[in-house]
């Protein structure tokens, strides 16, 4: 199982773009008003700084995963235990994510459709993607849903310029300040900082050691496209509408229409839109199951497949006031996955690595 760089740059842009735009720009615009746009600019460059350093630990150990080299830089016990959080972080945002998503179609596609068969529908493309290819298959499919991504993310900017009005985005830092555009930063890096998940996939990229370049332009894709997504969304719905609106990228593509002619430009990236999505969670469910046939022993991690596929399924139907599941970026992916697992322990990590002087090349003491 190997990918090329720019099949992992395909992979990380795919999906960060998938849930940043529509889950991270209302948010943003709520705490810092106008100046979201700069909030998502700075956001960009601690994504940025963060997966330089991410990177940094996955060259040091090209040939282990995270599971792996946690074992063999704290020992057994203390490694097996940081590998099980860092597995248990990211079936909960699978579950998290897979929720969202069918809760999305739900509302904008089949209305009187059960969450749980869109749910189900989407666990067996994941599941039958990695048993029937794997992390190979993958990126080949996020080469095709990448770009048409992007492409229709340009062309719904062209399309919606003539509703924007440019009065709303001022004053500029007037009337928020550096606290607010700080703390309303908080929201996206803590989304860019998904690129954590090169730690499980460092041994499957080949010239692992040529992949902070693709990587990096990774995150700078996203970033970039966010701070344009929250400009025209300010410039047509204004701040107070901007910030209430729980999808605003996609509110703003149903807004567009020239003489009754082109419109409906919201089914065409919502079709591309469940491309994206896809790749987000088939990866997410490659991590999952490999990582726990690595910590359970499991030489065969397809075998685990169908386990993490359930579980992800289960944890998505569990009732959102029990365990908070449609707060989850605001009360713990922000609050703490993403101080904790997504910059503290890399930073750890690293240290250690070098401390103990770690092969660049080999991985190994």
């Amino acid at each position: 199982m190997k990918i090329s760089t720019w099949q992992l740059f395909w992979i990380l842009t795919t999906l960060e773009i998938s849930m940043s735009i529509w889950l991270t720009v209302s948010p943003t615009i709520e705490i810092a008003r106008q100046d979201a746009w700069i909030s998502l600019t700075i956001a960009g460059v601690i994504g940025l700084v963060v997966t330089l350093i991410i990177v940094r630990v996955a060259q040091r150990h090209p040939t282990l995963t995270l599971v792996e080299f946690a074992q063999k830089l704290f020992g057994k016990w203390v490694g097996k235990l940081i590998g099980a959080l860092y597995v248990m972080v990211w079936f909960s945002v699978s579950a998290d994510i897979l929720r969202i998503f069918s809760l999305f179609i739900k509302q904008f596609l089949f209305h009187d459709t059960p969450i749980w068969i869109i749910a189900a529908l989407m666990v067996a493309a994941m599941a039958y993607i990695n048993y029937a290819g794997n992390i190979e298959a993958i990126a080949r499919f996020s080469e095709m849903a990448g770009p048409l991504l992007l492409i229709g993310i340009v062309i719904t900017f062209a399309l919606n310029i003539t509703n924007l009005h440019l009065e709303l985005l001022f004053p500029v830092y007037a009337d928020s300040g550096a606290i607010p555009i700080l703390k309303g930063s908080m929201v996206n890096a803590s989304f860019l900082g998904e690129s954590m998940m090169i730690l499980m996939l460092a041994p499957f990229i080949t010239n692992s050691h040529k992949m902070l370049k693709p990587t990096l332009l990774a995150i700078c894709v996203p970033s970039m496209i966010g701070v344009i997504t929250a400009i025209f969304v300010i410039m047509t719905f204004g701040t107070n509408i901007g910030s209430t609106l729980i999808f605003p990228y996609f509110s703003m593509v149903r807004f567009i229409n020239y003489l009754e002619f082109i419109q409906n430009m919201d089914v065409w990236i919502m079709f591309i839109w469940i491309f994206s999505v896809f790749v987000k969670l088939a990866i997410y469910l490659f991590i999952n199951s490999y990582g726990t046939a690595q910590l359970i022993g499991i030489k065969n991690w397809r075998a685990v497949i169908g386990f993490a596929a359930i579980a992800i399924f289960t944890i998505s139907l569990v009732p959102a006031n029990i365990i908070g599941l449609l707060d989850y970026a605001k009360f713990v992916w922000i609050i703490y996955i993403f101080p904790i697992f997504i910059v503290g322990l890399p930073i750890i990590l690293l240290l250690v690595s070098h401390l103990r002087g770690r092969s660049l090349v080999k991985g190994s003491p």
